[in-house]
C-alpha cells in the first residue's frame, strides 16, 4: 500500500477503532514512505502516553510544517503539563468530604427523582443555563483533564472532571469519565456518590439513570435499580435507544421475562415507538413466541410502513407469512392456472363417463370441458383474482383507497399478508354477474360430461338378467 493509504487507515485505526497500537503500526510504515507527512507525527502522540515521546512527535511535525496549527496548540498544552497544578489525589479525598458549591435556585425542572434525601438546591444541573465564564471553566478544566489522561495520570484527570461537576452536577461527559475512572481504580463508593448526587439534584441526563442502573446492578442493590428503569420510562427525555439498551442489559443478564415486562410497560407510555415495538418483536421471537411476536411486527409496521424501522418490522414479518403482492393479484395467468385445475377435473369426469376412453367423449363432453374451463375462470375471476391486467380494467374496475382497518391485524394466522394496492379491483355487482354466469356454466359443462351417467339414473332402467328370455 501507498503511504496515502497506510496514513489513511492508522487514522481510522486511532480515531475509530480504539486501537493505537495497530493505528501506530500503519503510521510508522506510512512515514517510512513518506517522512514529511506533519498530520501522521502528529497522530503518532495519540498513540504513547509518556509527554516526552508526545512533545518529540510534535516537534518533528512543526520542524515539516512550523504553521500547523493543531500542532502549536498541543505543544503549548504538553508544555502547560509539564507543570501541573497541586490536585489532591482522590484516593487521600474521598467525595463525601469535598465542600459541595454555594447554594442555588433549582430550576422550575428540577424534581426530587430517587432519593428521598436528596438536596437538589445545592447543585446546579445542566438544566440551569451556565453563564459565559462557567463554559470557559468547563472547557478548561476538560482540556486539562484530557491532557492528564492521555498522560496516564488518571487521578489527576479525575480531579478535574470532579471540579466541572461542582460546576454542573450532571455534566454527562465529566461524570461518564470520572465515575468510569473510579470505579475501576476499586473506588465504587465514590463513583456512586458522584452518580447519586446528580440524580438527588434531579437530573434530566437519561444515560446517566444508565449508569446508575449499572452501578446498581453490579452491587446486587436489584430494588434501587428497578426504580431506576421504572423513573427512565417515565422521563420525556428518554429516547428509544436508551430504553432499548436497558431492555439489552436485562437481557445479558439472562432476565428476558424481565426485559419483556420492562418493553410493555414502557410501550404503554410511548404506544408507536418503532423501535420498541421491534425490539420487543425480536425479543419474543427469541423466546420461541412467534405468535406473539408478530403482533408486534404487524403493529410496527402499522405505524408506519414507509419509515426505516418500518421497513424493517415488515422484513422481520415476512419471516412468519407470505406476502400477498399486486404481481400476484393482477396475474391472468394464475387465475388461468386455477380455472385449469377445473377443467381437468371436469375432464376425468367426461372421461369417466365415456367408461374410461378419450377416444369416446364426443362433441358433447368435449363441449361441456370448453364450458367448464370458461366458466371456471369467470368464478376465479369473481372471488380470488378481481384485480387482473388489462380485464380489471376493461370491466370498469376502481383502483382501491387505501386505508385499512386500524382494527384488523395484518397479518392473520394461516393467511397471506396482502400489501397495499394500486390495481384496479373490479366492482361487487359486476363480479356478482361473472360468478353467477359462470356457476351456470359449470353447471351446463357438468351435465354435458355426465350425460350418460346422469341418463342412466333418470331413465331408472330395469337391471339386466342374463338368464331371462324375452324371446
Amino acid at each position: 500500500m501507498d503511504a496515502k493509504t497506510l496514513y489513511q487507515q492508522g487514522v481510522t485505526a486511532i480515531r475509530d477503532q480504539q486501537d493505537p497500537q495497530r493505528g501506530r503500526d500503519l503510521l510508522i510504515q506510512s512515514l517510512r514512505q513518506d517522512p514529511r507527512n506533519d498530520m501522521a507525527w502528529l497522530w503518532l502522540t495519540r498513540t504513547v502516553q509518556d509527554r516526552s515521546k508526545q512533545l518529540e512527535y510534535v516537534d518533528r511535525a512543526l520542524t515539516i510544517n512550523p504553521s500547523n496549527d493543531a500542532a502549536l496548540k498541543l505543544k503549548a498544552r504538553l508544555q502547560a503539563a509539564l507543570q501541573p497544578p497541586a490536585i489532591q489525589p482522590l484516593a487521600t479525598l474521598p467525595l463525601a468530604t469535598q465542600p459541595p458549591p454555594a447554594p442555588v435556585a433549582a430550576s422550575e425542572n428540577t424534581a426530587l427523582v430517587v432519593s428521598a434525601a436528596a438536596v437538589p438546591a445545592l447543585y446546579k444541573t445542566v438544566d440551569v443555563p451556565a453563564t459565559l465564564e462557567e463554559k470557559a471553566r468547563i472547557a478548561q478544566l476538560m482540556e486539562r483533564a484530557d491532557i492528564y489522561a492521555t498522560a496516564g495520570e488518571i487521578e489527576s484527570a479525575i480531579g478535574q472532571w470532579v471540579d466541572v461537576l461542582t460546576i454542573r452536577v450532571d455534566h454527562e461527559a465529566a461524570l461518564r469519565h470520572a465515575a468510569g475512572h473510579l470505579w475501576r481504580l476499586n473506588y465504587q463508593d465514590d463513583a456512586r456518590e458522584l452518580v447519586q448526587r446528580a440524580l438527588d439534584a434531579g437530573t434530566t441526563v437519561p444515560t446517566i439513570y444508565l449508569t446508575a442502573i449499572d452501578m446498581a446492578e453490579r452491587l446486587g442493590d436489584v430494588d434501587h435499580a428497578e426504580e431506576l428503569r421504572a423513573h427512565v420510562i417515565s422521563m420525556p427525555q428518554a429516547d428509544d435507544p436508551l430504553l432499548v439498551a436497558i431492555a439489552d442489559d436485562y437481557i445479558r443478564r439472562f432476565r428476558n421475562d424481565e426485559a419483556l415486562a420492562f418493553l410493555r410497560r414502557a410501550l404503554e407510555a410511548r404506544p408507536h415507538s418503532q423501535a420498541l415495538l421491534i425490539k420487543t418483536g425480536d425479543l419474543l421471537k427469541e423466546m420461541d413466541r412467534n405468535q406473539e411476536a408478530m403482533t408486534y411486527y404487524d403493529r410496527a409496521v402499522r405505524t408506519g410502513a414507509r419509515t426505516a424501522k418500518g421497513r424493517e418490522a415488515d422484513k422481520k414479518l415476512l419471516n412468519f407469512v407470505p406476502v400477498l403482492t399486486d404481481r400476484e393479484r393482477g396475474s391472468v395467468g394464475l387465475a388461468l392456472r386455477e380455472a385449469a385445475g377445473i377443467t381437468l377435473l371436469f375432464l376425468m369426469m367426461g372421461w369417466q363417463d365415456a367408461g374410461l376412453d378419450l377416444l369416446d367423449l364426443g362433441v358433447l363432453r368435449w363441449f361441456g370441458v370448453v364450458l367448464a374451463m370458461i366458466g371456471g375462470y369467470l368464478v376465479i375471476t369473481a372471488t380470488s383474482s378481481p384485480q387482473q391486467k388489462p380485464v380489471a380494467s376493461w370491466l370498469g374496475g376502481q383502483v382501491p383507497p387505501d386505508q385499512p382497518d386500524p382494527n384488523k391485524p395484518l397479518a392473520t394466522p394461516g393467511r397471506a399478508l396482502a400489501e397495499p394496492t394500486h390495481l384496479p379491483l373490479i366492482s361487487e355487482d359486476v363480479r356478482y354477474v361473472l360468478g353467477t354466469v359462470g356457476a351456470l356454466l359449470l353447471v351446463i359443462a357438468f351435465v354435458l360430461v355426465f350425460h350418460h351417467s346422469l341418463g342412466l339414473i333418470t331413465e331408472n332402467p330395469p337391471p339386466y338378467m342374463p338368464w331371462s328370455n324375452d324371446s
